[in-house]
């Protein structure tokens, strides 16, 4: 296995019968050193960049987890241990802790997985001539989390649901933003670094 890991290969199966094995399993069997595992598992990351379909970093723990069904939202981390020492599951789409049961194919039933799902998935604003450069296509508004696409000019937008003003940016309120960086505000950048893509892990 650390020889396929080394060689750049990090979709992993055995050998004899070819069946695929998920890199949380190959983590746990694999008598690895403490800096071995921290050194693979950057390694692994770093190969399944972008593979964000078959690869997600659990919210539990951070540790890398590889699903090998397309079809199955239900990921399951064997290094977390939730309540009464059951192995963590997540929601694939939301990477919020799953609730309630798990059926092929289907999400986790919480009424905003489907939006985070969109929010964590979509691609990003590719146009340097923007001020929203690097920025998901789509956002939700802090307070309420309507869905806001930006629309052109500077990088302020008004959600037309609840009328707060944000920085599609850093997501900090207009008044925040614009008062750090004022002469900042036709340009692709704020005084605070680019907030990351929207989860809302806490709801």
């Amino acid at each position: 296995m650390k020889v396929l890991l080394d060689s750049g290969v990090h979709k992993l199966s055995c050998p004899k019968c070819g069946q695929s094995w998920a890199w949380q399993e190959v983590r746990s069997q694999l008598l690895f050193s403490d800096s071995e595992r921290r050194c693979y598992e950057e390694k692994v990351s770093r190969l399944a960049k972008g593979d964000a379909e078959f690869h997600r970093k659990c919210p539990g723990c951070g540790l890398l987890v590889q699903r090998l069904d397309a079809e199955d939202y239900c990921g399951e981390c064997p290094a977390c241990c939730g309540n009464g020492g059951k192995t963590y599951q997540f929601c694939w789409s939301c990477t919020r802790e799953w609730r309630g049961e798990s059926p092929q194919g289907a999400g986790c039933k919480r009424e905003t997985c489907s939006m985070v799902a969109l929010l964590l998935s979509c691609p990003s604003i590719n146009n340097p001539l923007v001020t929203v450069n690097g920025c998901p296509v789509v956002r939700a508004c802090p307070d309420c989390r309507t869905l806001i696409a930006h629309a052109g000019g500077c990088k302020y937008v008004t959600c037309r649901n609840c009328s707060n003003c944000f920085c599609y940016r850093c997501l900090e309120t207009y008044t925040a933003c614009y008062g750090a960086k004022p002469q900042w505000y036709h340009v692709a950048s704020c005084a605070k670094p680019m907030a990351p893509r929207q989860a809302f892990l806490s709801s």
